[in-house]
């Protein structure tokens, strides 16, 4: 990416929602989690608190947690059309169609459930830690989810008949993380310990490099100035590299949940600062196809 596209693609984050964090979309619905306990959804209707927590769009479906159930719901209405039993269940996904949810146990082993159309609750992935599964999400007949831990981690999709996988992205020195579809296309986040990322490319195998940069981050550690000090950094041709961004002082940003809608991909920043609680903010990236 140019340094101008670099520059614009950091101008247009912008904080949608104060507070929150795991956004999801399906269209122009949105929805997400309010760090007071509040699960609200926002449509042409405004915004409505629901009846339970940590929402999931996808098609005209909603569902959320409540209490050891997930509730599946129409999501213009609100009607309620299925409710499961899913103990431990923290984040899920929903579709047209399809429900699933990851569950934690004691041990730190994730698991990933699936409810098929007529069927019970089937496990479809587990991970022992310390590897991790995180946020699913669905397209048609798979499941999207990252597997992270201590060899590094990789985006997977996952046939929810057959458990058959495929991995979408990995990279050597490299995290990605948190997918996220609109039925067309990938949205991840990819860190390094030079810079965060949130990049959008085709739902396919492919190699990090070949996806778009919608939004550069510093990166969640610090990072020198990458010069002595009373030197100046070298020159190429005329020029100093560009660098990516240097973190504030104090403060540790971190990219994690994402949700994509039409032209618009949406990232929750996590943020540490020196002396005060961690706070949580969903950032919107408005994009052109």
């Amino acid at each position: 990416m140019t340094d101008a596209a670099t520059a614009a693609a950091r101008r247009t984050a912008e904080r949608l929602a104060r507070g929150a964090y795991d956004p999801a979309a399906a269209g122009a619905v949105l929805a997400w989690q309010h760090a007071d306990g509040r699960g609200v959804v926002v449509g042409s209707g405004g915004e409505s608190v629901l009846p339970g927590t940590h929402p999931a769009l996808g098609g005209s479906r909603i569902a959320w947690r409540e209490g050891s159930a997930i509730v599946v719901a129409d999501a213009a209405t609100l009607a309620r059309l299925e409710r499961h039993d899913a103990p431990r269940a923290d984040v899920l996904a929903v579709g047209d169609s399809l429900l699933a949810w990851r569950a934690r146990d004691p041990a730190g082993t994730d698991r990933i459930w699936v409810v098929l159309p007529g069927a019970p609750p089937r496990l479809l992935i587990e991970q022992p830690a310390p590897d991790e599964l995180g946020r699913p999400a669905l397209l048609g007949g798979r499941l999207l989810t990252h597997v992270a831990g201590p060899a590094g981690s990789r985006l997977i999709a996952v046939d929810v008949v057959t458990g058959a996988q495929e991995t979408l992205r990995s990279e050597p020195g490299a995290q990605v993380s948190n997918p996220a579809t609109d039925g067309n296309l990938l949205l991840y986040v990819h860190a390094t310990g030079r810079a965060q990322e949130l990049r959008i490319g085709a739902v396919a195998p492919l190699a990090p490099a070949a996806d778009y940069v919608l939004l550069v981050h510093p990166s969640s550690g610090r990072r020198d100035r990458e010069h002595e000090h009373g030197r100046r950094r070298h020159r190429h041709r005329g020029r100093r590299p560009k660098l990516p961004p240097l973190a504030r002082p104090g403060i540790v940003d971190t990219l994690w949940t994402t949700a994509l809608a039409p032209g618009a991909a949406y990232v929750t920043r996590l943020r540490a600062r020196e002396g005060a609680p961690r706070t949580a903010d969903i950032l919107r990236v408005p994009f052109a196809r």
